[in-house]
């Protein structure tokens, strides 16, 4: 059977913001205080890691997905989307995924070129610890959703 929303094409996302107040206030201040920049490199491995989930998304749907950015992070919004195991396993995989593929092209990059730099070792790091943190087991984790997809494959 066809979803209904499956049939309808979108050209861009869609994000929607809950507590617009609290995010931008929580971003001024974080921004505000972050002398050495790591505020801004965690957004970006963030980011990176919402684009694997929303290129998945896209690769097994065929339509763009919905955002929702809240105080907790960003997030895929699913209700109604119908999610077999395998593609459940494959969309939570591709957040982790992506941070250790930028990872590992920074510090692949640096060690190719000669042109170590500490922004690049910050950049990889919180990557991996962004990554790692992601594929832990706990509730509203991509792990959880991995080994609950992989117990019903």
């Amino acid at each position: 059977m066809i979803h209904p929303r499956s049939c309808r094409r979108r050209r861009s996302l869609r994000i929607r913001v809950r507590a617009p107040l609290a995010v931008l206030f929580i971003l001024c201040f974080a921004l505000a205080l972050d002398g050495v920049g790591l505020v801004r490199i965690s957004l970006l491995c963030a980011v990176l890691h919402e684009s694997g989930h929303v290129l998945m998304f896209r690769w097994q749907w065929g339509y763009w997905p919905d955002l929702q950015i809240s105080p907790g992070g960003i997030c895929l919004r699913l209700r109604g989307v119908p999610l077999t195991p395998q593609r459940e396993f494959l969309l939570a995989a591709a957040g982790p995924l992506c941070n250790l593929l930028a990872s590992c092209a920074v510090l692949g990059g640096m060690e190719l070129t000669g042109a170590c730099s500490y922004l690049g070792y910050w950049f990889a790091s919180v990557n991996l610890l962004v990554g790692g943190m992601n594929l832990l087991p706990l509730p509203g984790l991509d792990g959880a959703r991995m080994l609950r997809a992989f117990r019903y494959w």
